[in-house]
């Protein structure tokens, strides 16, 4: 019994010897699987439970299992730092010499090119932290002085504001951590400015052009006030309504290369003053001339002669005299009637005033205007009869014993509005010079009854005529041509379209209107060109000026249409 006790004795000895040997070399295959596998954490797999054969003598020894260290992770293969690169998206990087650099260039390598406007500061954005320095620039004196600053968050700016100056600069970026380096070549362009003033004075309807060192294909432009003033894409400023308006001038593509002009509209003053309660022949006379000059390449001034006292036949024409239609206005052959003759300048200038309006019209159309056909009767009845500077024709005047205010023939007291070789005639007529009704000594015998023919004679295409006279605010136009239907439809629309204008009366075929040596009568029956003659005012002749308004309402559209407004 004590052998098979102490061989199982031994027996338990020799497992447990068996047992400790298997952990021992079980261990390093499973750590060498476990590598191979790239797994570097240790997984313990346990043991089967070995059969315990319990001592008869002693308590089972106590078996001690070694603790795995777990092995340390592969360290990662380290990545190279990114380069230090500028992020702006304006910024093209490429070799080359730097235009306008006169220090500090960059002879090799690649380098980053931004162009910008001197009012416009550049910001640098570089990939890493970074500090910046200016090192390079047209001169180094702009630098010193400022002209060109970098800020410590890399804002470069110009400070230079002499025009059309251009200015360049090199900034180096170094980042903080690497001390890498890169470079930035900037061009900033001139400021732009106005060569106009940036305060202007515009009147109403008028245009002006702004003018800049830029191109205006180059800029934007933009009113603040439409309705006063509106600027087209190429910097002409028209001028609508009194007011004050900014126009606003920036290079495309720019932030703040921008200049603005004051726009003030305001009512254009009148050459013409239809204040003047007197209108004479000198105030006309200077009103023409100041018209023509102001007006030149739209408007001329024309003598066609003079009157009997030595006084100028003026015409303003207004359009093209190669224009293939032509049209008269005339005025003031009766020496009373001058306020016509106010009426017709003030329109006249008011055509030339809004030109844009009749421009279409007036490259085929010409207006000659004839506001004052007898001058010297005109003086006579503002100024009387001592106004006459010939002595003889003063004489005359005086001898018939005539009132000067109403007068209303011409120095010679000759009725010119008879004298015209239209159905010249002596029947129940003065015989002698009245300056009321005598047709004088034949048909055409007075200077502004020739020069007048002359003139006409001399316009190829007369279409048509109005003829101003006072009073009654009545229209005569039936002249004897029904004989010729073609002249005689033209004279009724003619007719009908003044009387839709101003309302006045057509008056039916009369006396009146046979041939009686008027201007009207010439040119209907002797040259073949209808014409109305147009009697305004609503009192007795001379008419006061408080007459003028009324008669310029009445008229003023009809004149418009006539000039070619239609």
């Amino acid at each position: 019994m004590k052998m098979i006790s102490s061989k199982k004795a031994w027996l338990r000895v020799w497992l447990i010897l068996l047992f400790i040997l298997g952990c021992t070399v079980w261990e390093p295959v499973k750590a060498e699987q476990t590598d191979r596998a790239g797994d570097f954490a240790v997984t313990q797999t346990p043991l089967p439970e070995m059969p315990v054969f319990p001592s008869e003598t002693s308590a089972p020894a106590e078996v001690t299992v070694p603790t795995e260290t777990p092995l340390p992770p592969t360290p990662a293969p380290t990545a190279s730092p990114a380069p230090l690169v500028l992020k702006n998206k304006n910024a093209a990087y490429r070799a080359g010499k730097q235009k306008g650099i006169g220090y500090g260039k960059i002879k090799k390598g690649k380098i980053y090119r931004i162009s910008s406007y001197g009012s416009d500061p550049v910001r640098l954005l570089p990939s890493k932290k970074s500090t910046f320095r200016i090192i390079g620039g047209i001169r180094k004196k702009d630098i010193t002085s400022k002209k060109i600053k970098v800020s410590r968050a890399g804002v470069v700016s110009c400070a230079d504001r002499a025009r059309d100056k251009k200015q360049y600069a090199i900034v180096q970026v170094t980042a903080k951590e690497t001390g890498e380096s890169i470079f930035v070549y900037i061009y900033f362009a001139p400021r732009l400015y106005t060569k106009t003033p940036a305060k202007q004075v515009v009147y109403q309807g008028k245009t002006t052009r702004l003018s800049y060192n830029y191109s205006a294909k180059k800029i934007k432009f933009k009113s603040s006030n439409k309705k006063v003033a509106r600027v087209d894409k190429k910097g002409i400023v028209t001028a609508r309504q009194k007011g004050t308006a900014v126009i606003e001038a920036k290079v495309r593509g720019s932030q703040k290369n921008l200049v603005k002009v004051k726009i003030i509209v305001k009512e254009e003053p009148w050459l013409v003053n239809d204040r003047d309660t007197v209108y004479s022949y000198e105030d006309m006379t200077e009103d023409m001339q100041q018209i023509a000059r102001k007006y030149r390449g739209r408007a001329a001034l024309k003598c066609l002669g003079t009157s009997e006292d030595g006084r100028n036949i003026w015409c303003l024409r207004i359009g093209s005299p190669s224009a293939g239609r032509k049209l008269l206005l005339d005025g003031g052959i009766h020496a009373r009637e001058w306020l016509n003759s106010l009426m017709l300048m003030r329109k006249s200038e008011e055509i030339l005033r809004q030109y844009s309006d009749y421009k279409n019209t007036l490259a085929h159309t010409c207006l000659y205007v004839v506001p004052m056909i007898n001058p010297d009767g005109v003086t006579i009845s503002q100024s009387g009869f001592g106004s006459i500077r010939n002595k003889k024709l003063r004489k005359i005047c005086k001898k018939t014993k005539k009132s000067a205010r109403t007068w209303k023939g011409n120095a010679r007291g000759v009725n010119l509005n008879l004298n015209f070789p239209g159905g010249w005639n002596t029947k129940n007529k003065s015989k002698k010079p009245d300056g009321m009704t005598y047709p004088g000594e034949k048909a055409a015998s007075e200077k502004e009854t020739k020069a007048m023919m002359r003139f006409v004679n001399s316009i190829s295409g007369l279409k048509e005529a109005l003829n101003y006279h006072s009073t009654g605010s009545i229209l005569y136009w039936n002249y004897n041509v029904e004989g010729t239907p073609a002249l005689y439809n033209r004279q009724k629309a003619l007719a009908e379209k003044v009387n839709e204008f101003t309302g006045y009366r057509l008056m039916p075929k009369s006396i009146s209107t046979d041939p009686n040596g008027g201007f009207g009568d010439w040119l209907i029956y002797n040259k073949k060109i209808p014409n109305v003659t147009v009697e305004t005012g609503s009192v007795m002749c001379p008419l006061p000026h408080s007459q003028l308004g009324k008669i310029t309402r009445e008229n003023s559209s009809l004149l418009s249409w006539f000039a070619g407004s239609r």
